[in-house]
């Protein structure tokens, strides 16, 4: 049997609603309940927000739903709708928790209250705290999936590809790379008879300077476009004794990619 990590669909408020393609992928039989027979748990990470057909949908997926408290989410809310799905009495939406399947542990959470957002190593430190082999996290609307100090960390990213306010993280490096160029011209500077014939071919090289300064635009416009978007995803985890094979969902130009990765505890 699979678990579903899923979370950051902040439906309406940053998204009209899941991609047709997952909603077909995910709820095979959507008139019945559980709606998908092959999914034994789901694991929400939060940020729903005020969409309580987002949340009866994922309720309804598989016999076990799971959730978190996004940063976003108000608790509240969540827990009364919650108690409404379930027929059960409103319970407090947890920061994080913790289940056993087979022979792995596995935590989950948001994210947000880990200081630095997302940072490996903070994320290492949580994740020794828990006690777990695997630690899913999300907040970063960003999909990712790596190895450190033998543990298993996961991010499915955001469901509906929902735009973030956080700092690009690759911002650092951007602004490196650009001093590292400026230190290069400043070194290859050309001597006095390379600065004649370059002022003598200058008019002749106007035109092609400004089409490479427009080149030049249009990759920092896409770019910036490329900062600015993201792709809805969301994760399974096939989970056998010790080894836990993830099959990774992303939706980009209209299609449905899936990308496999394996992990097993030393």
């Amino acid at each position: 049997m699979l678990t579903l990590a899923i979370g950051d669909l902040f439906i309406p408020e940053r998204s009209i609603d899941l991609p047709t393609k997952f909603k077909k992928l995910l709820a095979p039989n959507p008139n019945s309940i559980p709606s998908n027979n092959k999914i034994s748990r789901v694991v929400c990470l939060g940020n729903i927000l005020n969409s309580q057909e987002s949340l009866k949908f994922l309720h309804n997926l598989s016999p076990q739903f799971n959730l978190v408290k996004g940063e976003y989410d108000n608790s509240t809310i969540l827990s009364q709708q919650l108690s409404i799905l379930s027929h059960n009495k409103e319970e407090i939406i947890p920061y994080c928790n913790v289940f056993t399947h087979d022979n792995l542990r596995i935590g989950y959470t948001n994210g947000y209250q880990i200081v630095p957002k997302g940072d490996p190593l903070a994320l290492s430190a949580f994740s020794r705290e828990l006690d777990v082999d695997i630690l899913i996290w999300g907040g970063s609307h960003r999909v990712e999936a790596y190895t450190l100090d033998g543990k298993f960390f996961v991010n499915p990213g955001s469901a509906t590809g929902a735009i973030t306010f956080d700092w690009p993280d690759n911002e650092a490096y951007e602004e490196e790379e650009e001093a590292n160029k400026e230190t290069e011209m400043k070194e290859d500077k050309p001597d006095e008879k390379k600065e004649e014939k370059e002022t003598e071919q200058g008019i002749e090289d106007q035109t092609e300077s400004k089409q490479e300064s427009s080149k030049i635009n249009k990759e920092i416009l896409s770019e910036v476009t490329e900062l600015n978007s993201n792709i809805p995803s969301f994760c399974l985890l096939d989970i056998q004794g010790s080894t836990c094979i993830l099959y990774i969902y992303t939706y980009l130009n209209g299609e449905v990619k899936v990308d496999k990765v394996t992990y097993t505890r030393d």
